[in-house]
């Protein structure tokens, strides 16, 4: 009766993780290690998180006691939280001045004849050069910790802040990069282009497509020996 009524207290498990467990653990009564069983799964095409958890309730098997939850876990994550929005705002500030300072440079050189009155850019290119010494150094910082991070602390790859605060991001700059090419389209069926214009979009283009790459490998790194 007793065990009835412990096994009824436990909470359910997912079909496929289910399954993920049974074949973790005869695999393990058949003698294979955990880093052959978790190499295999991988290969197979399981998601590592996915891996991990299976094995956790392996363990909580095997053990009959729950894994214990770090005492500091919420106040790592608020910490993780807090460094990737403050990385990914100084992106934006520096990004963005980056972007006027070349838009600047286009008008100057390539001057609009249909425009009369440029104004003073003096302040203009002050304001952007300000913004880039101030937020780039402060961006590299960041992205250094979080870089170092991630060498000691393993499981922060799989963190739930560090992959929905950087998929945002690329959502964002995604937007960005697909309304200019609808932008730059409606120029071009219009007849409307100037090269100022194409050289606008070009630099757009440019600072998008390497936020949107470095970001992308950014999200497929994994722990070294992984």
């Amino acid at each position: 009766m007793v065990r009835e009524s412990a096994a009824e207290d436990q909470p359910p498990v997912p079909d496929s993780r289910s399954d993920l467990v049974s074949f973790i653990e005869a695999a393990r009564g058949r003698g294979a290690s955990d880093e052959f069983i978790s190499k295999l799964l991988r290969s197979y095409g399981w998601p590592y998180r996915e891996i991990e958890r299976a094995f956790f309730l392996v363990y909580e098997r095997l053990t009959n006691q729950p894994i214990p939850t770090p005492k500091g876990l919420a106040v790592e994550s608020a910490r993780d939280a807090f460094l990737y929005l403050l990385s990914f705002s100084t992106l934006a500030i520096w990004t963005q001045a980056l972007g006027q300072l070349a838009f600047i440079f286009i008008d100057t050189y390539i001057p609009d004849p249909l425009e009369r009155y440029y104004g003073d850019r003096t302040f203009q290119i002050a304001f952007c050069l300000a913004r880039l010494i101030v937020t780039f150094p402060v961006y590299l910082v960041i992205m250094r910790q979080l870089l170092k991070d991630l060498l000691v602390y393993r499981e922060k790859y799989q963190s739930g802040v560090r992959k929905w605060l950087t998929y945002f991001t690329l959502l964002v700059v995604s937007l960005i990069a697909i309304g200019t090419l609808i932008a730059f389209l409606t120029s071009f069926l219009r007849g409307d282009l100037t090269l100022r214009f194409v050289l606008k979009v070009f630099v757009v283009l440019v600072i998008d497509g390497g936020v949107l790459w470095y970001y992308f490998v950014w999200l497929r790194r994994r722990p070294v020996g992984a």
